[in-house]
């Protein structure tokens, strides 16, 4: 089985079956991470589609590790998003109720569950971040380095101050 960065420079190659393989790894992965990170099925899948739209006409050299990147495209797809005049005018949406669709993989009876949620809606979004892709993406401390652009000792605090707070 070929490597994700390998598979990568033969989709930019042209190779459609290593496309199909690399949207096979990673589209679920991506779309649940958006969910959980927006709150809103309907933008996950617009940014999903947006984010191998940017992975497949990026123009650089491809990336030594594909998975961090095409978490650190996603992540940084939704935060402009968030960001956007539009998002500012349009957004009223309660993120814990429409979060609560996006925990049902997980084996939390439904009480805990709704707790989770909760307790994730009140944490500030770096915090909630680390979170996710640590504990629902398995993420390693590194690899959340690199999707946020942010040192691993950044990384390490807000995951302790998020896990402190989530008590």
């Amino acid at each position: 089985m070929l490597d994700d960065e390998t598979l990568y420079r033969q989709v930019l190659q042209g190779n459609k079956a290593a496309l199909v393989e690399l949207v096979r790894r990673y589209h679920a992965p991506l779309y649940n991470f958006l969910c959980r990170y927006t709150g809103d099925v309907a933008l996950a899948d617009d940014l999903t589609q947006e984010t191998f739209t940017r992975l497949l006409t990026y123009q650089g050299a491809p990336p030594m590790h594909f998975k961090s990147w095409a978490y650190a495209v996603a992540r940084n797809l939704a935060r402009d998003h968030f960001k956007s005049a539009r998002y500012r005018h349009e957004h009223a949406a309660d993120v814990e109720e429409e979060t609560a669709v996006f925990f049902d993989d997980t084996d939390f009876a439904a009480d805990d569950r709704d707790a989770v949620i909760q307790a994730l809606a009140k944490l500030s979004p770096d915090h909630r971040e680390v979170l996710i892709l640590r504990f629902y993406h398995d993420l390693k401390l590194d690899e959340i380095a690199e999707v946020t652009h942010t040192p691993v000792g950044t990384v390490k605090s807000r995951l302790f101050h998020a896990l402190k707070q989530m008590k």
